[in-house]
């Protein structure tokens, strides 16, 4: 059944742009199409990501810190990426010193300026560097010691964690990461245990101090203090140097025995919302770790719609070179188009009748 063509010729613009227009459709229907697998229920794990979870062993390598999973719960550590620094200063009579303790969870240290002897090698997670300070001069005047805290080869660290309940206290909930670096000083295995405690006010990156090299500034009440530990000869344990609301705090760097093992331990509790249950319970922030590639069938659709295009933008370029077509007559198989409609009406109607004579009963009439 063969309808005539309209009586007003298309040029191949035209074509195009029907082409275009039929071409949108499966446009839609890719955007449509899921990227990535079905999103879970927040603060659920997917069974083989419940494999992965890590027990209280230690497991070697690194944390992702985007995706920190432990206690079957999720964990975001991506905001506390970089360099993050606590500074300690102390009186050993008749020196002062001042150190800084820089860590970065989510990145190995590249140190900036200096000496090569007198920083942590590129790649360091936790570095400790004593300065020698002068007060009267307020400056470094040497660097005493560099310690690789969690350094070395990234195959020979480890690391466990273990969330942390609440216990009645909001603040005592969070996350405790302990780091076991490959590299050693004086011989001596190193470690850095870090307390995540849940604090809905702080980011984690308030109060630090400006500089890693700035020994706490002197004032009346320092110098006061300093002369009459001079008199009394008395030193100052060191302690950390710390603003009002600091999120990161110093809780001691001593040595440990683990069993036959002596060690090396910092020790750093870190304020952070970040921990919070509510936060390892909420999805992941868009664009944060949700796959930024297709998926299958978006990519079987744009084929599929790329294919279509061009099979119908060359077929008109064809018919309109090869046989002067026009109008609907540029489109390749446009009679078979333009019955498509009445084709499916037929169709329609021969499944009806079919539903239809089936449900009617078969064999003779009653008399």
């Amino acid at each position: 059944m063969k309808r005539s063509s309209t009586s007003r010729g298309w040029s191949p613009l035209e074509a195009t742009t029907t082409t275009t227009t039929t071409a949108a459709l499966f446009i839609l229907l890719a955007a449509s199409a899921p990227a990535t697998a079905s999103p879970q229920q927040p603060g659920l794990l997917s069974p083989r990501e419940m494999m992965l979870s890590p027990s209280l062993a230690a497991t070697e390598g690194l944390p992702a810190c985007d995706n920190l999973v432990v206690d079957k719960r999720k964990y975001n550590l991506q905001p506390l990426a970089g360099p993050h620094t606590v500074v300690t200063y102390e009186y050993a009579r008749p020196a002062h010193f001042n150190t800084t303790y820089t860590l970065d969870l989510c990145g190995g240290l590249k140190g900036e300026g200096g000496k090569e002897e007198e920083r942590c090698a590129d790649g360091t997670r936790v570095c400790a560097i004593t300065h020698r300070w002068d007060p009267k001069e307020n400056k470094a005047t040497a660097v005493e010691r560099v310690i690789p805290i969690i350094g070395g080869d990234e195959k020979g660290m480890t690391w466990e964690a273990t969330r942390l309940e609440a216990e009645g206290d909001k603040k005592k909930e969070g996350l405790r990461l302990t780091l076991t670096g490959a590299a050693t000083y004086q011989q001596r295995k190193q470690r850095a245990v870090i307390e995540f405690r849940c604090d809905t006010d702080k980011v984690g990156t308030e109060g630090e101090w400006e500089s890693i090299d700035k020994y706490k500034p002197n004032d009346k009440k320092d110098e006061k203090r300093i002369k009459r530990d001079e008199k009394k000869d008395e030193s100052t344990p060191e302690q950390q140097l710390k603003k009002e609301g600091t999120a990161l705090l110093w809780e001691g760097y001593r040595r440990d025995k683990d069993g036959d093992v002596e060690r090396d331990t910092l020790y750093l509790t870190w304020y952070t919302k970040h921990v919070c249950d509510a936060a390892a319970d909420q999805p992941p922030p868009e664009g944060g770790n949700e796959s930024k590639h297709w998926g299958f069938f978006t990519w079987f659709y744009m084929i599929i719609f790329l294919g279509i295009a061009a099979y119908l933008i060359f077929g008109a370029w064809l018919n309109y070179n090869l046989h002067g077509a026009r109008g609907w007559d540029l489109i390749p198989h446009s009679d078979v188009i333009r019955d498509l409609p009445y084709l499916m009406r037929d169709l329609v109607r021969s499944l009806l009748n079919t539903l239809q004579s089936s449900g009617t009963r078969g064999g003779y009439s009653a008399v």
